[in-house]
C-alpha cells in the first residue's frame, strides 16, 4: 500500500505512535534510506521517500511517499484494511 502525505518526515515519525496503536511496537521504519526503527520480524515495514515540495503560491507543502509492507503471515486483508483505516482517519487533517 502505499499513500502520498502533505508532511515532513518529523511529522510521520511524530504521529506513527498513535496512528498505529500497539502495532508501532512491531513496526520498523526507514525513511530517505536512514533506519529509524528496526524490529526484527517487524509485521509492519514503512519505507518513505521525501519527494519535491509542493508550492502553491508562497505556501510549501512537504511530501512524502509512504509504503507500507505487511507480513501477510501476520495479517489478513481485513486486518490489514483496518490498519489502514486507522491510521488514515488519524494522519487526515484538514482545514477550515
Amino acid at each position: 500500500m502505499q499513500r502520498v502525505m502533505g508532511c515532513s518526515a518529523e511529522d510521520l515519525m511524530r504521529w506513527l505512535p498513535n496512528a498505529l496503536g500497539e502495532l508501532h511496537q512491531s513496526t520498523s521504519v526507514v525513511i530517505d534510506d536512514k533506519t529509524h526503527y528496526d524490529v526484527p520480524g517487524a509485521g509492519l515495514l514503512i519505507a518513505a521517500h521525501t519527494k519535491p515540495t509542493h508550492r502553491i503560491a508562497l505556501l510549501k507543502i512537504p511530501v512524502l511517499e509512504v509504503n507500507f509492507s505487511f507480513a501477510m503471515s501476520a495479517f489478513n486483508a481485513a486486518q490489514v484494511a483496518q490498519v489502514m483505516a486507522k491510521f488514515d482517519l488519524y494522519t487526515r487533517r484538514g482545514g477550515g
